[in-house]
């Protein structure tokens, strides 16, 4: 096999491991890879670091890719020469030391508090079908955005051990099975508006299923309507179904069964974030400067004196 015969091989083998909107990320971003190869005549199994360095100088400088962006788009590139190095493809592993761009993480979203759901909630009830579905599916049961979309009536018909469950397959790919409290189920029959089958949000034709462009319309709108002052979107549902039900007083490894987070610690890095400002090291220390016997005793001075001034 030639050296481009055998590069095709370990990119099916590498994304023959991923599916869905994943699978169809990764494949834009290698293909973008191994297409800059081809145009500046890298073989792609025989690049060394220095050629990844310069297509990461390419996309931060001459595309003006974020940093956050650049570092998606070498995620892909880099399993793949992951894959090739273990499976002896290559003799090293070209991506495994190539700088990338430093991505600096801001404050994370504490998500819409308790008001702001129940808000959002009776805008749902009173719009109703896909208004009060999204609502439920995004904020109470924490699906992303695709999750919700590719919800069936069917998946609301099983039971398990006496509780009604929701069914379907989650990211990645992955099967997921959660309880339906009573107000949820009765929420998404109501939703249904008398039907035994289909997808369960449609769009107002009555015919087609509901898309995540479409659903984060919708969200957007009941947002405004329910008189949110920041811009609700589908993520922003979901990260408030987990603050609030850590807020709760669930545990955090409850907590990550409903996201179905692999990690409890992403889990509780949404914890730490909604603590962040209660707990916050500014609170101990004004009360400590503001401590101690003579504090409060002594008549303030309303005009200190300024060092070098002069009357």
């Amino acid at each position: 096999m030639t050296q481009s015969d055998v590069a095709g091989v370990v990119r099916s083998a590498y994304l023959g491991r991923y599916q869905g909107s994943t699978l169809a990320t990764y494949v834009h971003y290698l293909d973008r890879w191994l297409d800059w190869c081809a145009a500046h005549a890298v073989a792609p199994l025989g690049a060394r670091r220095g050629d990844v360095e310069e297509y990461v100088h390419y996309l931060s400088v001459e595309t003006r890719h974020r940093p956050k962006a650049v570092v998606a788009a070498l995620t892909p590139v880099r399993g793949f020469y992951r894959l090739a190095h273990n499976d002896g493809f290559v003799d090293r592993d070209p991506a495994a030391m190539a700088r990338l761009p430093r991505v600096l993480e801001g404050p994370g979203k504490l998500g819409l508090d308790r008001l702001d759901m129940r808000a959002l909630l009776r805008v749902g009830g009173q719009w109703g079908g896909r208004h009060q579905a999204a609502v439920y599916l995004l904020g109470c049961l924490g699906l992303s955005n695709s999750e919700a979309c590719s919800i069936h009536i069917e998946d609301l018909s099983g039971s398990v051990r006496g509780h009604r469950v929701l069914e379907f397959v989650g990211r990645g790919g992955v099967p997921a099975r959660l309880p339906l409290p009573v107000p949820v189920a009765r929420a998404l029959d109501e939703s249904a508006a008398g039907r035994n089958s289909g997808p369960l949000m449609l769009h107002r034709d009555g015919r087609r299923p509901l898309d995540g462009e479409a659903l984060r319309r919708i969200v957007r709108n009941m947002g405004v309507a329910a008189g949110i002052s920041v811009h609700v979107n589908p993520h922003l549902l979901r990260v408030s179904c987990i603050i609030n039900a850590l807020d709760s007083g669930a545990s955090p490894r409850k907590v990550q069964d409903l996201a179905r987070h692999a990690r409890v610690e992403v889990t509780l890095r949404y914890d730490r974030d909604r603590k962040s400002h209660d707990d916050h090291a500014v609170h101990s220390l004004m009360a400590y400067l503001n401590s101690g016997e003579d504090a409060g005793t002594a008549e303030p001075n309303a005009n200190p004196p300024i060092p070098g001034d002069r009357a």
